[in-house]
């Protein structure tokens, strides 16, 4: 997976879906917290309007215990009393008799001025003692200027529908009837008590019967509602989309008073089906709340008692209105959290894009580097760190090219030096071996077997020679160190010839001693392994010195069937400290003038055949190097 669909996917995970966790988490927080709100609102309001309504109650039933004590009426009562009883059915309702000349000027204005600052009242009837109707007034609904009372008189008692009660209560309070339908409206009667001298049981008394709307005592609650929830007046009354509704019921589920006007005096059922549930527990209990939908909204109502009145009333929020504005804010702040994402989504494509380009360039370069082509440059035009890589990679490969350059003419240098080392050395064993003839040609010269043998040496010590200078005008060839794959090879032979070159020279200072077979077959290069065992012949002769000295060297195989040679001195041995240290290391020797090379040279040739050289030497008893070599194949074969 490349960088761009990994930080593409970082993003998502770590930016784009935290975002929008984020979001909805909020969002359920604040429906939650609505609701919760939008609840304890309701509540609140429900409360307060009902004990409004039940204050509004009791101010008129107080105003109503106010009028039964009025001294015009007192009298007029006490007054009608004396008159002679008409029988009740002979007195019978007409239009004709209903005269306001029966009733005393002072009580028409006590009356009157009673009615017309009260509203709540749709008639008040006044019986005398006899329970005989005095008169029945009414507010003339189809006046046409100002406000007019309606007088009737000559009422049976079986018209004033006055609670028996009255005539047995011992004080003025008025006294609460059933609610009745009535073509002005929901009724609730009230009768009160008019007693015609002091208050009690045995008093003789009249009675005032009032028949309140009780629809009025809600009147106005948008506005107190208003108050409750801080809101526009407008806004709650509107009957298109109210946010919060007041429906106010009987005990059989007629509503008594509803924020819109048209549905009044409806059965609930009909005008309110989807509030059926809602007015069901309303009726059967005394306060809570529910959940109502209405044409696909939802709403939230809480419902209260009013027991003076006999009513349930409830105020409903519209929950899915509120929640509405919410979901709005909610998506608006989904659409500008997801153009956000798609905005950094685009800038972070320009920037991926651009960086990965720019690391592609800087990888195809790095590649091209490994390969071998350090010549390349590698171009990054942004200023962000792919530009400062693409510097470091350009500047290593300016240094790479330096240093391999330094490292080649080293290395041809280092092959030169060790090629003039290995020269040296050839040329010091070649000069050896003639010093020796030279020093025993003044003694034995006269000797014609041995002048014979002089000429053999010094012809092989003039092939070597001769072999030394043509490797010095081949210098490629040299330094490559091509040689010869090993194949099966008679070491004794060339044992043999080693020994009449450099140790028979010496063999008038020296005890030549030599345990050779026939035959000894090793796979090996035979040139390279013939300057092994001279190496180690000049170095057991130049070991002993002058001194006379035992020199021997013996060849055969090893108990598991391994071609080995060994040469042995009795020179003075070398330390344990030398042979730990510095035994087999280049440029290392106990030698005046020994250069440094004859063993370590020896070593690698024979671990470069699969072979091995051991040495054993002690201070004072000499020196003895013992190559073991791999064994070759069947040389018939």
């Amino acid at each position: 997976m490349g960088i761009r669909p990994k930080i593409f996917l970082i993003f998502f995970a770590f930016g784009i879906i935290p975002m929008l966790l984020l979001i909805y988490v909020n969002y359920l927080n604040s429906v939650e917290a609505l609701e919760a709100m939008l609840r304890s609102d309701v509540k609140r309001e429900t409360v307060g309007i009902a004990s409004y309504v039940e204050a509004r109650q009791r101010e008129q039933q107080t105003a109503l215990a106010a009028l039964a004590r009025t001294t015009s009426l007192r009298a007029f009562v006490r007054d009608a009393k004396q008159e002679s009883a008409t029988p009740p059915q002979a007195i019978l309702p007409t239009a004709a008799s209903a005269s306001t000349n029966d009733v005393p000027e002072n009580v028409r204005e006590t009356i009157g001025t009673f009615l017309l600052s009260n509203r709540y009242y749709s008639a008040i009837t006044c019986l005398n003692a006899g329970r005989r109707v005095l008169f029945r007034v009414e507010p003339d609904l189809h006046a046409t200027q100002g406000a007019a009372l309606n007088y009737q008189t000559g009422y049976s008692s079986s018209n004033s529908n006055a609670d028996e009660r009255v005539w047995a209560a011992v004080d003025g309070t008025p006294l609460r009837g059933k609610l009745a339908r009535e073509p002005a409206g929901i009724i609730l009667r009230y009768t009160v008590p008019v007693f015609t001298a002091e208050e009690g049981g045995g008093a003789s008394r009249g009675a005032l019967v009032a028949d309140m709307k009780v629809d009025m005592l809600f009147d106005g609650l948008a506005g107190i509602l208003a108050e409750f929830a801080g809101t526009p007046q407008s806004h709650i009354s509107d009957p298109a989309l109210p946010p919060r509704i007041i429906v106010a019921l009987d005990p059989k589920g007629n509503i008594i008073y509803h924020t819109n006007d048209v549905l009044r005096y409806q059965p609930l059922g009909s005008a309110m089906p989807s509030f059926k549930l809602v007015a069901d527990e309303m009726l059967a209990s005394d306060n809570g709340w529910a959940f109502y939908d209405s044409t696909g909204s939802r709403w939230l109502a809480a419902y209260h008692k009013i027991e003076p009145l006999d009513t349930s009333m409830s105020v409903a929020g519209n929950y899915s209105l509120a929640v509405a504005g919410l979901r709005r804010r909610g998506l608006i702040s989904l659409v500008l959290s997801i153009l956000v994402g798609v905005v950094t989504a685009i800038a972070l494509t320009l920037v991926v894009g651009r960086t990965a380009r720019s690391i592609e360039r800087v990888t195809e370069g790095a590649v091209a580097i490994a390969g071998g082509r350090l010549d390349q440059r590698i171009e990054v035009r942004s200023n962000d760190e792919t530009r400062l890589l693409a510097e470091s990679f350009n500047k290593m490969s300016d240094r790479l090219r330096e240093q391999m350059a330094r490292e080649a003419e080293s290395r041809q240098f280092q092959a030169f030096m060790r090629l003039s080392a290995m020269m040296t050395h050839d040329l010091k064993n070649a000069i050896a071996a003639l010093a020796l003839i030279v020093r025993n040609m003044e003694r034995r010269f006269h000797h014609e077997e041995y002048r014979a043998d002089a000429m053999q040496s010094l012809t092989l010590a003039t092939d070597k020679l001769r072999a030394l200078v043509a490797k010095l005008s081949g210098p490629v060839e040299s330094l490559s160190g091509e040689y010869k794959r090993p194949r099966p090879t008679d070491l004794v032979p060339i044992i043999e010839r080693v020994l009449a070159l450099t140790a028979a020279p010496a063999s008038a200072i020296h005890q030549i001693e030599t345990r050779l077979p026939t035959s000894l077959i090793a796979s090996v290069d035979p040139e390279r392994m013939e300057r092994v065992v001279e190496n180690l012949v000049i170095n057991a002769l130049e070991a002993m010195g002058a001194e006379s000295g035992r020199l021997t060297v013996e060849a055969g195989q090893t108990d598991d069937g391994k071609p080995f040679f060994s040469v042995a001195d009795t020179g003075p041995g070398m330390s344990d400290e030398f042979m730990r240290s510095r035994l087999f290391h280049a440029f290392a020797t106990t030698k005046k003038q020994g250069v440094g090379l004859g063993l370590y040279t020896c070593r690698e040739v024979v671990r470069a055949h699969g072979g091995q050289i051991d040495v054993e030497s002690h201070q004072g008893s000499g020196t003895c190097l013992r190559v073991v070599l791999p064994s070759a194949p069947d040389h018939r074969a």
